[in-house]
């Protein structure tokens, strides 16, 4: 299997904090999915949750090479932690670039924080 790409995100949490207490409702609608809104209103780190789901889809949108253009948008990328509680990513709507259908077959995601900075890596096979 080859790899279709790799795309990294970092991000200052200060940043995203200042951002989504001004225009907290219009960022989440922009940024989760409904399950992930779910899971956002549920927990109590709720700065942390939107901040790793948002340097995940970034680093994914990197991944497929293109950014967030030509259809790509956060909302078509969900964030979810597997049984051993691991980041993953799905893909809720089919990608094409340049008309073309791009096939991911796996997708491996690493994601790391501290007090001031959080940073994902996406490798898309």
């Amino acid at each position: 299997m080859k790899i279709i790409g790799v795309g990294i995100d970092l991000l200052r949490i200060k940043r995203l904090k200042k951002i989504s207490q001004i225009h907290e409702k219009k960022f989440l609608k922009k940024i989760l999915t409904v399950k992930e809104k779910f899971h956002y209103y549920e927990n109590t780190r709720k700065i942390n949750f939107l901040a790793k789901s948002f340097v995940i889809k970034e680093a994914a949108c990197k991944a497929i090479g293109i950014g967030m253009r030509k259809g790509i948008s956060f909302k078509k990328i969900e964030v979810y932690n597997n049984k051993f509680n691991q980041p993953k990513i799905r893909f809720l709507k089919k990608i094409f670039i340049n008309n073309i259908l791009l096939k991911i077959t796996k997708s491996y995601v690493s994601y790391t924080s501290e007090k001031k900075y959080v940073q994902a890596i996406v490798i898309l096979k």
